[in-house]
């Protein structure tokens, strides 16, 4: 009995471990002269993991796998690594030594640079990528939405009206995007099946299961319907909160940004191309970022992008988009994971005042191609059909359906909100709040 324990033991702290994640924040600099260092490459060895820095010399990076330390290469320098704590947050900052290496004489002549020859080729291929002339298309959509507090200070923690919750600050987390400490409020989660019919056009979404949990009112149900935005980077706009923001690789993108070509390696067994890039003028809608060139298609293959510091969005101090195109039956590159984070203000243009992070995360997966249904199918009075009994369904099924696991931090909402609502005096706070 003790060994069927210990075993059971065992694999709920493994299957918890898998659920954690080891954020980095982190600055890499010249160790002589201070100043930071763009495009050093940052990795966990071993774990095919890896970002670049920005123009400023800062990275960011995730994993749910199990890490002790992370590395630092850049040419010209020695490469560095440092210890990590595995599955919490940390902001880590590197100064590079100098690789002191003399070199012969180089002789550098002008020439075209080579991130604009790749970007000119996907602006020709984008028809081809971008768009499907499929008769019909279905696929099984997984949608998850969060909602998180923060900008909240030490003082809202040890206000009196708080004693009664303690607890919920063991759910913190921080953000890799800003380092701002949140605290998540709600999650909701659907799993549905889309079809869409060319001739006669028509489409339809079945939700199959959904999963709420937190705590929702008209206020934040209002900023969720704010993150049910398509982005298509190949459309010379992305429309995002009813501005037009110029996509870096729009046909005129040349005229709003810089590029650079800062490595290339394989992705899976695709060998690709890593753009970064970067505006050309302050108070335009444009993004900085990067992106990843397949070499032969030369589609997209992964996009990660934020909204400049200085645009004016209402009610919105940062916005980060992230996309993931797989080649699926080695014919048509289609989005299989597409991820939006909002960062709300109640008070415009507030930077200390409490706020809310909005995620949305899609994946897609399951394609079947030119197979339509019955014309009669996609003759639905609405495009969206709820199946009944969809709110029911068991943790059982969620486990198989999920097509990524929650994190333990996001598996916390559910277990926190539950907690939370048993505590005698909220019922009495939430009528007072409202």
């Amino acid at each position: 009995m003790r060994l069927i324990l210990t075993i059971i033991v065992l694999i709920i702290s493994m299957s918890l471990a898998t659920a954690q994640v080891t954020k980095i924040m982190g600055l890499v600099v010249d160790a002589d002269t201070k100043e930071p260092i763009p495009f050093a490459h940052v990795y966990f060895e071993g774990k095919k993991i890896g970002v670049s820095a920005d123009f400023n010399g800062e990275f960011s990076i995730e994993t749910r796998e199990r890490v002790d330390s992370i590395f630092i290469s850049c040419v010209g320098y020695i490469t560095a690594v440092k210890k990590v704590n595995p599955f919490v947050f940390q902001s880590i900052t590197f100064e590079l030594l100098p690789d002191k290496i003399t070199l012969q004489e180089v002789i550098i002549l002008p020439g075209e640079n080579p991130a604009e020859v790749i970007l000119r080729k996907v602006i020709a291929n984008k028809e081809t990528n971008n768009k499907k002339e499929f008769d019909a298309y279905q696929y099984e959509k997984y949608a998850k939405i969060q909602f998180d507090a923060n900008n909240f200070r030490d003082k809202f923690q040890e206000r009196r009206f708080m004693k009664h919750f303690q607890f919920v600050f063991d759910y913190v987390d921080t953000s890799t995007v800003n380092g701002k400490p949140y605290l998540p409020l709600l999650i909701t989660e659907t799993v549905s099946d889309f079809y869409y019919n060319n001739k006669p056009q028509g489409q339809i979404e079945i939700i199959k299961a959904s999963n709420t949990s937190g705590f929702e009112n008209e206020s934040i149900t209002q900023f969720m319907s704010d993150l049910y935005q398509d982005v298509n980077i190949y459309n010379n706009h992305i429309l995002l909160f009813e501005k037009n923001f110029v996509s870096p690789i729009a046909n005129f993108g040349l005229g709003y940004y810089k590029y650079y070509l800062v490595d290339s390696t394989f992705i899976g067994h695709h060998w690709c191309y890593h753009i970064m890039f970067k505006p050309k003028r302050k108070q335009e809608l444009t993004f900085t970022g990067s992106f990843w060139v397949h070499d032969t298609t030369f589609a997209i293959k992964e996009a990660e992008m934020q909204a400049i510091d200085d645009v004016n969005l209402n009610f919105v101090d940062a916005l980060a988009l992230k996309q993931t195109y797989d080649h699926v039956d080695d014919n048509y590159w289609m989005l299989s994971r597409d991820y939006l984070l909002v960062d709300f203000n109640i008070i415009e243009d507030s930077k200390k005042a409490l706020g809310f992070f909005g995620h949305r995360t899609t994946s897609y997966r399951n394609f079947v191609f030119n197979q339509p249904k019955e014309k009669e199918f996609y003759n639905s009075p609405t495009t969206v059909v709820v199946q009944e009994g969809s709110a029911d369904k068991p943790d059982e099924f969620w486990h198989q359906a999920r097509h990524e696991d929650l994190t333990e931090k996001e598996q916390g909402i559910y277990t926190m909100v539950d907690s939370v609502k048993k505590v005698p005096v909220f019922n009495t706070y939430v009528d007072l709040a409202y």
